[in-house]
C-alpha cells in the first residue's frame, strides 16, 4: 500500500521500489486440538496452512499531538451560526470489562477553563460534543478531560483550537466540503470492488467466537491504542464480529517473540531495524494464518492475525479525514487484511493497495467485503 509522497521528499523515496502483495505456504505443526501452531517442521498432508504480508509504503508526515491522553479531533474552522464538532476516544478497559467512561468538554476562557458539557463516552470509548460556534470572529479553545476511573488514570488532551469566520459576502470559488460524518457518508466507488486475503476459496474468522486481540505499546504514540479501539468497534458495528481486548503483550511480528497464547491477533509497533520487512518507506505489514475449512462458504478459516505498524513514521494520528494520511487509516487497512479481507482496485477504498485522502473513509466495496467475512454468511 503505497502512501502519497510530498514532492519535497520525491528524491528521497525515489531508491524505494514498490512492493506487491505477497502469498506464501508458511511451515506449521499441528497441536493435538484444531488450532494452527506457527512452528519451524514439515506441513502434515492433510492440512494446509498459509500466511499473507501486505505492505504499506509511507512518505506523508505530519506532527503527531503526543501530549494528548485522550485522542480528539475538531474542524479546523468553523462560520459563524455553524456547528462545533468535538469527537475521539478515551481509553477504557479490555471489552469484556467495558464500562461507558464519563468524559467532559471545557472552553478556555479568562476566567480559566470552563466546563461546557458532560457526557459518557460507549462501552468501546467514542464520545461527540456539538456545540454552537457563535456569532462572533474569534478563535475558541477546546479540551477534553475524564476523571480517575475503573483502575484508570485521568486524561486529557491538548489544547483543541476552532477558529470562528463570517462567510464571505462576496463571491468565492467553492470551497471544498468539511469532511462528512463517517456514518452519515455515502460509501464511493463500486460495491464489488474487493477481494479475499486468501483469493484462492476466500477466507473468513469464524464470527461465533470472539476474536481476542492483544497490544503491544512499545513504540506508540500517545493515544494510539485507543485508536486501535476504535478501529476495531468501527470494524464490529459493520460486520457483526465479535472484539475482545485482552490486554498487552510484548509480541513482535517478524520477530522472535512467541506469539500470545491468550489472543488471536496481536498488534504492535516495530522499525526497519528489529523487522527489515519495514525497511524504507514501509509504514505497516498485516495479515494472518488460515486452516483449511471444507464444506463452507470459504475454503479458508482464518486462525491467527498480526498488524504491525512502524513508528519511525509520523502520520497524523487518528481518524481525522480533512487533512493527509492518518494511523487510523492504516489500523484500518492492516486490520482488515488480518480479518480476512485483500485488496481494492479503486483509490476511493480502504483498502486499496495506496493511501491517499480519496480513502479516509469506507467505500462501497469495503462495505461489501466487511459483510463476506462478517457474521451474516454464519458461523464456521
Amino acid at each position: 500500500m503505497k502512501l502519497p509522497r510530498r514532492p519535497a521528499l520525491r528524491q528521497a523515496w525515489a531508491s524505494v521500489a514498490a512492493t506487491g502483495l505477497a502469498l506464501a505456504l508458511a511451515p506449521a505443526a499441528m497441536s493435538t486440538g484444531s488450532a494452527v501452531v506457527l512452528a519451524d517442521g514439515v506441513v502434515p498432508p492433510a492440512v494446509r496452512t498459509a500466511e499473507y504480508a501486505d505492505t504499506v509504503h509511507g512518505g506523508d508526515a505530519a506532527e503527531l499531538n503526543r501530549a494528548a491522553r485522550i485522542a480528539a479531533t475538531t474542524p479546523k474552522s468553523a462560520e459563524t451560526g455553524a456547528r462545533i464538532v468535538v469527537s475521539g476516544v478515551a481509553q477504557v478497559q479490555a471489552a469484556r470489562h467495558a464500562r461507558p467512561r464519563p468524559v467532559e468538554l471545557l472552553e478556555s476562557t479568562s476566567a480559566g477553563w470552563r466546563v461546557l458539557a458532560r457526557k459518557q463516552t460507549a462501552r468501546t470509548g467514542v464520545f461527540r460534543f456539538e456545540v454552537g460556534a457563535g456569532s462572533q470572529d474569534r478563535t475558541r479553545a477546546f479540551q477534553i478531560r475524564s476523571p480517575r476511573f475503573d483502575g484508570l488514570a485521568a486524561a486529557h488532551t491538548g489544547r483543541l483550537r476552532v477558529a470562528v469566520v463570517r462567510p464571505p459576502t462576496t463571491p468565492a470559488p467553492t470551497p471544498t466540503p468539511a469532511p462528512t460524518p463517517v456514518d452519515v457518508l455515502t460509501p464511493l466507488g463500486l460495491a464489488g470492488d474487493w477481494s479475499y486475503l486468501f483469493a484462492a476459496g476466500g477466507s473468513r474468522w469464524n464470527p461465533c467466537t470472539p476474536i481476542r486481540w492483544a497490544y503491544n505499546p512499545q513504540g506508540g504514540y500517545a493515544g494510539s491504542l485507543a485508536h486501535v479501539q476504535e478501529a476495531f468497534a468501527r470494524i464490529a458495528s459493520r460486520t457483526g464480529l465479535t472484539f475482545e481486548y485482552v490486554g498487552e503483550t510484548t509480541h513482535v511480528h517478524r520477530t522472535a517473540s512467541i506469539f500470545p497464547a491468550h489472543a488471536d491477533i496481536a498488534v504492535a509497533w516495530s522499525d526497519e531495524a528489529q523487522v527489515p520487512d519495514l525497511l524504507g518507506g514501509v509504514v505497516g505489514i498485516g495479515g494472518g494464518s488460515a486452516q483449511a475449512a471444507a464444506g463452507t462458504d470459504v475454503a479458508w478459516k482464518m486462525v491467527r492475525g498480526f498488524v504491525l505498524l512502524d513508528r519511525g513514521h509520523a502520520l497524523r494520528p487518528g481518524f481525522d479525514s480533512s487533512g493527509s494520511t492518518t494511523w487510523g487509516q492504516v489500523m484500518m487497512h492492516e486490520t482488515l487484511h488480518a480479518l480476512g479481507l485483500g485488496h481494492a482496485n479503486g483509490a476511493e477504498q480502504v483498502m486499496h493497495g495506496s493511501a491517499s485522502s480519496l480513502n479516509h473513509n469506507l467505500g462501497a466495496g469495503d462495505l461489501t467485503g466487511m459483510s463476506r467475512i462478517g457474521a451474516g454468511p454464519g458461523c464456521l
